[in-house]
């Protein structure tokens, strides 16, 4: 329940922060985001995520991903999104020897996009058989007055694969070479099969590479594909989400690790005791894009929460840079109080509280 509370409450600081206090009693505008077609369409694709990665928190951070990536195809202010129109839960589905595009390629299913079970795939490292590099894939479909206009994907994969025992860790070039044929044969499965995907529709696809080899970081996206009439084009992403605190993060922005260890001693002069700030940290080409801590506190009481609120929003200025979005979420007993933003391009913070 506490993920879930977290995300409702993204929702509701997106929609109040115009009308949220700032420290300046400015108005802050609202970070650009698509907005959803109405009436919205419940896609039972959401199960099939959820059952095959059940950390909720990395399934929002590779959906928000991508929709954060599509703005550079996909302009907020033309379009609006559905999910999963076209990409459903059948047509995804491997399980129990199902023909989805998730399954391995065979005989009976010759749009599956995994190597078949027989083949021994090269991971750079290694050969392995059997193995399950596409894990998942995520679809945001982008409309204007009922139109199609594109779609954006996101392949989730495996950084490695495991056989007898030992993990094979899949090279970065072979990772590229299999997204670049995955795609390509993806991109002619669903205009080959739905005829409201002609061939002048853009189709953006990025993948979204998971971490299983330290605890740095969860995943990240690592290439992507543009697509639109016979032409394709390909490039790496420079994507990294790193913990806080953590020995990469203080790696990569040494100077942004510093004021977040001022930011943390200022909490504590408010509430010392069993009071804990975490969170993570998105970089693009090592330049910070987000930034979202979670202040955890147990027992405390309102006067003490409100204290610890207008701690974050004073201390706020202590982050110096302007390029990224900051979001700061406050726990009490597992409970969320508030919530401290600081959009892009400014210092003026808001903040939406229960209390």
């Amino acid at each position: 329940m506490r993920t879930i509370n977290k995300f409702c409450l993204i929702l509701a600081t997106l929609a109040l922060t115009a009308c949220s206090s700032s420290s300046n009693n400015n108005v802050v505008n609202p970070i650009a985001e698509f907005e959803a077609m109405t009436p919205f369409q419940f896609s039972d694709t959401r199960v099939k995520h959820v059952g095959l990665i059940s950390d909720m928190d990395l399934r929002i951070q590779m959906e928000q991903g991508l929709m954060d990536l599509s703005k550079d195809y996909f302009s907020p202010q033309d379009v609006g999104f559905r999910t999963h129109v076209f990409l459903d839960f059948d047509t995804l589905d491997a399980t129990d020897g199902s023909r989805g595009l998730l399954g391995t390629n065979r005989d009976d299913n010759p749009n599956g996009l995994n190597p078949a079970r027989e083949e021994a795939f090269e991971t750079g490292n290694g050969l392995v058989t059997g193995a399950t590099i596409l894990l998942d894939i995520y679809e945001l479909d982008f409309y204007k007055n009922d139109h199609l206009k594109g779609i954006s994907l996101a392949m989730v994969v495996n950084d490695s694969l495991e056989q007898d025992g030992q993990d094979y860790l899949i090279t970065e070039e072979v990772m590229q070479n299999y997204i670049e044929v995955t795609s390509n044969k993806l991109v002619s499965y669903m205009r080959e099969r739905y005829n409201e995907i002609a061939k002048n529709i853009p189709i953006y696809i990025a993948a979204y590479q998971l971490n299983t080899q330290d605890d740095t970081s969860k995943g990240h996206f690592m290439y992507e594909g543009f697509f639109q009439d016979t032409k394709s084009q390909f490039s790496k992403i420079e994507e990294e989400w790193v913990n806080i605190p953590s020995s990469n993060f203080t790696k990569i922005d040494a100077e942004t690790a510093d004021e977040f260890n001022t930011f943390k001693q200022d909490i504590a002069t408010v509430l010392p005791d069993q009071t804990y700030v975490v969170g993570t940290a998105r970089y693009e080409k090592k330049s910070l894009k987000k930034m979202d801590l979670t202040v955890t506190a147990h027992g405390k009481t309102a006067s003490e929460i409100l204290a610890v609120c207008q701690t974050i929003q004073e201390s706020m200025d202590t982050f110096t840079d302007t390029d990224c979005t900051y979001l700061i979420t406050v726990y009490n007993d597992e409970e969320v109080y508030a919530m401290i933003q600081r959009l892009k391009n400014t210092k003026e913070t808001t903040i939406v509280s229960k209390l």
